[in-house]
This record gives structure tokens, C-alpha cells and sequence, in this order.
């Protein structure tokens, strides 16, 4: 019996690796995956399919394996491959200036065209993020056509049958063509049979209203090789050939295409206009966590009570940028990342974009990179090494441009501004050697950059509760060999994470100021269980700058309470903080004074490093004089009358050196938390607090005095 309808299948790849992950990562990567999914396409000439790697990707791929571009070149040649353009690293588009969202494509755009021979015409779409304003800016980048999921289109009330084809969208008479992305095929391709995915098409030929539909597959490399079980299942049991030879096999009704031929073949089915969205998975994994257990019981009762499947298709989730609002974290990097756009656009337009304009706008558009930025199944925001990667390039960015306005002299500038956009001022202390970030609610140390090597010290995450999380105490930590899609995967990575499962009750920053009961042990302060007797954490603070020859002085003040067991008594505390222009040191000189009342119990300045690796040997704690049990990062420990203590790391080649009159007792532990990911649930080191305790028995108007002195040096000269 033959068929009159036809389907047309467009078979898309997106290949990408975060800016900042290992180098061992991406070579597993391409020889599980990347290097045999194009060695097995090269095998059928007939089947053309779209491909997008990050310039992250082109950037290791150009430098490690030219066999790589040598394969594919042969395969544009001969129009199998069509390649598709996207920003260059793999930024939100709808999330950077609109300066940057065309630099990164049009620089995409010319290693596409110079090194591939090769001219793009459709883009990817970063985690399928669409914002309603993109098509003016694709168009502007010479765009003509974008990918994104089918659940944008069902959003607006569109039915399957209905978006098996293209659209056209636009933005102020911008026009760009959009293709839906089947979440069907997502789920079914690698993981089922060949002949299911075959079955699948044959029954939207029948179902079908229209005589040709366009069913669109566009996924993750990743999932053909790199994803548990998935490089046996594709190349070693040969799934990929398979496919590959049964998509030939029924080429009487089911035509292969790309998606240039299709656009310049048939005509789109009307106009649309599309909501902001992402897959649906991001849009749930965007919600607030109290949102997104409502959204997940909605869709119980829906499905069960109606037998709708896809309920997240009906039950709409929230919006890609509310990661900005979910995380602190995020928001922090993010705006570091804004300021440092305005300032390296704002020194190109002094210039005339030339001198190192370039390669600080290289360095800034590698922050712009995503995965950093968000967390659900995937996204790297739990992963400090992403995020130093981010931190990283802002530094760098900023280095170049401030050391060339300052004509390489010795300089310590100081600005005031709402960096996070949260409503108050942060104060920012800046010289060659580092980068204070100061936030007025606190009187917190937010961020500590050094600039060579170019790193944020201070770069910590928040524990705080996932929806995950009540899935932990059940887990097992088999894993499998066998091939499953990662978004039904729950297997830990290692036994006894639930008992990690500890929430903070604030963000960690440096220099916060705590009023504890004397009773408060190390234990009860680093799991966040204990009572603070003072309001000094997050409070509102006065300040002043003043100058003095090569030093700056910030002086912070505020007149809080502190209750410690029956009494509250007002305190004004004034915090110094010293820095000068010829190196990476600061100091920090506290005046606490009893307005009235006596005050009885701990101050404990609380400070946070973040070294990438708390079980490293190269990274370590020193206490002059002292032998420790254990001096790893991630360790944990109380020792009394310290005056000083080092943090060294040999793979940065810094030794940190914090010192402490009078001398104080000294706490410290690491801060671990219990993440998800692609691979199973995971235990993470974001880095270590180190406390210093000093006992107070204050009475009225009686002035207690500290002072702590951070400096970073090179561990080796």
C-alpha cells in the first residue's frame, strides 16, 4: 500500500563545552562522540544534516584534530552539511547587550565563512532561549531562519498537527523563518530502536493534514556518544548506521532534507508570534523552588485525573531569566559581566575600537558563555571551575582596559555604584594588583579579584534547597551501563549525601560579622544552626572614602543590636578597610563600642575562599608552627591563639596569608553541596570559610579593638 503523503525530516546537531571546562573533558567528548558521529554520517552521503558546534568547539577542534575539519569539509563540499551559525560562545542572547549579541554572531559568522568555506543561514538558538526581540538582531546578523522547541509553539495553543512545518516571526518588520523542534523525537532518538522512531513518522504521515510535514530533530551531540551507555549503543551496537540505513530505506515516503533546502523550497505556513520560552524542562527548572513543587503536583492531578500527557506543555513554567533571581550567585556574575561590557564598549568608542580592544572583547565574550549561569539537569552553575572560568575572563577584560587608561602606572581608583541592581550601592576599590567589591548591606567583602593569575577569590556558592533533594536519602550508587535518557537517571555518585543536605540562612561573603552565644561550637556554626545574636549580617552601614598618598581608606559604621541571652544592648561597630597600589593586601581594623548594657559572648568574622579544589595536594592550609592532621581545603578544624594562618595553592602559584591581632580562634571547614547532573547526583566543593573568633566580655562604653590583614602573594618567586 503506498503512501501519497510525505514527510520531511530535518536532522539537526548541536555539539558544545563549556568556556573553562578540562581539556581531558572535551577529548573524551570528541572521541566518544563528536570524531565517530561524523566518521559514521561521512558513510552515507545521502543524508544530509545540520550542524552547530560552539566556537568554544571550533577554537579546540582547530588547535587538536584537524582530521575533524578535514572530514567535514569534504562533507559541506559535496552539501550534506549545512552548518548553522549561533553567538560565538554559546551565549543567552536575549541576556547580553544588544552590541554583544551581534559581535557574537557576526564573529561566528566569519569563521564559518573563512575557515569552513561555508555561508550560515540559520542559527541555534542557546538552550532554545527565545525572546520575543531576537528576529531584529538575527536579521541584522544576516540570519534568515532559528530553531526552537515545539513547546513555544503549543504555549500559544497550537496543536501538533499544526506546527509540523515552518513560520515565519517578526520584530518591527524583522523578519526571520522558525522551525519546531519535535520533543518526541528528543526523547525517543538515540534511546529507542531505529524502527520506533520510523513508526513514530510513519504515523504523522497519516495523521498528517498536510501533504508535506516537516518533523525537525535538533538535539545535543552529547547524547550520541557522551551520555551514560550512548557511545556502545551508537557506534559499538551501531544504532547510528542503523538509523541512518532505515532513513534510506523508506526514502519513498521520507525525505531527508536540510533546513536552507526546505526554506528555499516551500513556502513557511503563515506568521506567528511566540512567548518567551525555553524546553520545558528549563522553564521548570527556572521556578522558584516553592513554584515549582506547586507546578509539579498540578501536573499530577491533570495527568492523572484527565490522562493528558505533556501537562508541562499546559502548565507553563517560569522564564530562563529568573536563574538571575533564583540564584544570587547568578545575578552577581551576570551584572560583573554587564559592567565589564560598558566599560570595554565604552573604551572602544573612546579608540575607535582599535589597540587591545580586541582582545579584551574576546575575553568578555567568552564570559557571556551560558552554563555557568543557570542550573537544572544540566547548566554549570554548581561547578566552581565554570564559574572561575567566567570570573576569569571579566578580570581579564577589565585588566586590559583599565591598565591601558591608566597608562600602566600605579593607580587605586575607587567607584560607587548598584553593580547587582539590587537597590543599594557597592563600593569597588581598584588597583593593578586586585579588585575589592565591597556591598554597603553588610559591610561585606562580595568579591575579591586578583590580576595575575586573574582570579575571584571569594567566588562561593550558597547551599540552599533543590527539589531534587528529597530524592537523595532513596538513592543508589549503582551505576549503569546501560543507554537511558539522563532525564530519568537518579543514581549518586557516591553513598551518605544526605547528610550534606545543609541549607545556609545567608549568602557567604568575606569579612561577615557575627554575634554568637559562647555555647556555639565549630559544628553548629558551619551547618548554619545556631542562633545570631546581632543584626550586623545583612544591615545598612554608613560609609566614607578618604585618600592618603598610596592608600584609600573605607570606613564603614553602623549602631546595631545584639541580644545574646537575656540582654540586647546597642553596639556601633566602625570597620576600617585599608588598601594601597603596590600590592595584592588589604587591612581591616574593627572598633566595637557598648552604647549600654554589657555584652557577653563571640564575635566571629567569617571569611570564604574558593580554590576549585578541596582535596587537591597542591592546595593546603599552614598554621606557622603547627601540625595539622589533615591540611586539605576541604577539611575541618578549630585552633586555638592563631596570629596568622596561610592558604596555599601551588597550582595558582598564591599563598593567601590572613593574620589576626589579637590572636583568635580559628575555624574552618569547607562548603560542600549536593547538586544533580547529567552524570547523578554529586557531592561538590565550592570552597572553605575560614572564621576567626574572638571572645567578647564587653560592658558600657568599654571599646573592643581587632584587626585582620589579608595579603596574596606567589607561592613560589
Amino acid at each position: 500500500m503506498g503512501m501519497k503523503k510525505k514527510v520531511i525530516f530535518i536532522f539537526g546537531l548541536h555539539n558544545h563545552q563549556p568556556v573553562g571546562n578540562f581539556d581531558f573533558v572535551i577529548e573524551d567528548a570528541y572521541q566518544k562522540a563528536y570524531f565517530p558521529f561524523l566518521e559514521v554520517m561521512n558513510e552515507f552521503p545521502n543524508i544530509p544534516f545540520a550542524l552547530h558546534n560552539s566556537g568554544i568547539l571550533w577554537d579546540w577542534i582547530s588547535e587538536n584534530h584537524k582530521e575533524y575539519l578535514e572530514i567535514l569539509s569534504r562533507m559541506i563540499r559535496r552539501s550534506q552539511v549545512e552548518i548553522l551559525s549561533a553567538g560565538y560562545y554559546e551565549p543567552i542572547l536575549s541576556v547580553i547587550p544588544h552590541r554583544d549579541q551581534l559581535g557574537q554572531l557576526t564573529m561566528m559568522n566569519k569563521f564559518i565563512t573563512n575557515k569552513l568555506n561555508a555561508k550560515p543561514r540559520g542559527c541555534w538558538l542557546t538552550e532554545r532561549i527565545w525572546e520575543p526581540h531576537l528576529p531584529d538582531i538575527l536579521e541584522k546578523a544576516g540570519l534568515e531562519f532559528v530553531l526552537v522547541d515545539d513547546s513555544h509553539f503549543k504555549s500559544i495553543g497550537l496543536r501538533e498537527t499544526e506546527i509540523r512545518t515552518f513560520f515565519n516571526t517578526e520584530e518591527n518588520g524583522a523578519y526571520v523563518k522558525i522551525f519546531p523542534i519535535d520533543k518526541k523525537l528528543r526523547y525517543l532518538v538515540p534511546f529507542s530502536d531505529p524502527e520506533e522512531t520510523i513508526t513514530y513518522l510513519r504515523e504523522i504521515a497519516d495523521d498528517g493534514e498536510a501533504e508535506n510535514q516537516i518533523v525537525v530533530l535538533a538535539d545535543d551531540g552529547e547524547k550520541f556518544g557522551v551520555w551514560p551507555g550512548t557511545h556502545s549503543l551508537c557506534y559499538k551496537q551501531g544504532w547510528l548506521r542503523r538509523f541512518c540505513s532505515i532513513l534510506e530505506e523508506n526514502r519513498d515516503w521520507l525525505q531527508v532534507m536540510n533546513f536552507s533546502d526546505v526554506i528555499d523550497k516551500y513556502f513557511p505556513s503563515g506568521i506567528v508570534y511566540l512567548p518567551t520560552a525555553s524546553y520545558s524542562e528549563m522553564m521548570q527548572w527556572a521556578l522558584p523552588l516553592s513554584a515549582q513543587i506547586k507546578q509539579k503536583k498540578a501536573g499530577e492531578i491533570l495527568e492523572a485525573d484527565s490522562g493528558i500527557n505533556e501537562t508541562a506543555e499546559l502548565i507553563k513554567g517560569g522564564f530562563w531569566r529568573n536563574f538571575l533571581v533564583k540564584y544570587e550567585e547568578s545575578n552577581w556574575m551576570h551584572k560583573r559581566m554587564l559592567s565589564a561590557s560598558r566599560l570595554v564598549d565604552g573604551y572602544g568608542k573612546e579608540t575607535g575600537y582599535l589597540g587591545v580592544w580586541e582582545e579584551a572583547k574576546n575575553h568578555l565574550y567568552q564570559a557571556q558563555c551560558n552554563c555557568a549561569y543557570w542550573h537544572g539537569l544540566f547548566g554549570g552553575l554548581y561547578l566552581p571551575h565554570l564559574r572561575s572560568a567566567i570570573f576569569k575572563h571579566i578580570i581579564e577584560a577589565e585588566s586590559i582596559i583599565e591598565k591601558e587608561k591608566n597608562k600602566s602606572k600605579k593607580y587605586l581608583n575607587h567607584t560607587i555604584c548598584d553593580i547587582d541592581g539590587d537597590g543599594a550601592d557597592e563600593i569597588l576599590l581598584t588597583s593593578p594588583y586586585m579588585k575589592l567589591i565591597f556591598k554597603l548591606r553588610g559591610a561585606s567583602l562580595r568579591e575579591f579579584d586578583i590580576r595575575d593569575p586573574a582570579f575571584n577569590l571569594t567566588d562561593i556558592l550558597r547551599r540552599r534547597e533543590e527539589i531534587y533533594h528529597n530524592k537523595v536519602p532513596k538513592l543508589s550508587n549503582k551505576d549503569s551501563s546501560e543507554a537511558a535518557s539522563i532525564h530519568e537517571m537518579n543514581v549518586a555518585k557516591e553513598d551518605g549525601l544526605d547528610s550534606f543536605l545543609i541549607y545556609d540562612s545567608y549568602q557567604r561573603m568575606s569579612l561577615r560579622d557575627h554575634f554568637i552565644g559562647s555555647d556555639v561550637g565549630l559544628d553548629s556554626f558551619a551547618r548554619s544552626s545556631y542562633y545570631e545574636g546581632g543584626d550586623f549580617i545583612d544591615g545598612e552601614f554608613s560609609h566614607s572614602v578618604s585618600d592618603d598618598k598610596n592608600e584609600k581608606h573605607l570606613l564603614f559604621s553602623r549602631s546595631g543590636k545584639v541580644k545574646l541571652g537575656d540582654s540586647e544592648t546597642e553596639i556601633k561597630m566602625d570597620k576600617l578597610i585599608s588598601a594601597s597600589n603596590s600590592s595584592a593586601r588589604f587591612k581591616v581594623n574593627y572598633s566595637l563600642f557598648p552604647a549600654n548594657g554589657s555584652v557577653k559572648g563571640a564575635l566571629v568574622v567569617e571569611n570564604v575562599f574558593s580554590l576549585l579544589a578541596g582535596d587537591a595536594p597542591d592546595r593546603y592550609y599552614i598554621f606557622p608552627g603547627r601540625k595539622l592532621s589533615k591540611s586539605n581545603l576541604a577539611s575541618t578544624g578549630e585552633e586555638e591563639g592563631v596570629d596568622s594562618v596561610l592558604i596555599v595553592d601551588e597550582w595558582l602559584n598564591i599563598k593567601i596569608k590572613m593574620s589576626f591581632n589579637p590572636i583568635a580562634k580559628i575555624w574552618r571547614f569547607p562548603i560542600e553541596t549536593v547538586s544533580n547532573s547529567e552524570s547523578g547526583y554529586e557531592l561538590v566543593y565550592q570552597g572553605s570559610v575560614i572564621a576567626a573568633v574572638w571572645q567578647l566580655d564587653m560592658h558600657r562604653e568599654e571599646e573592643k579593638r581587632v584587626e585582620i590583614i589579608v595579603s596574596v602573594k606567589q607561592f613560589r618567586d
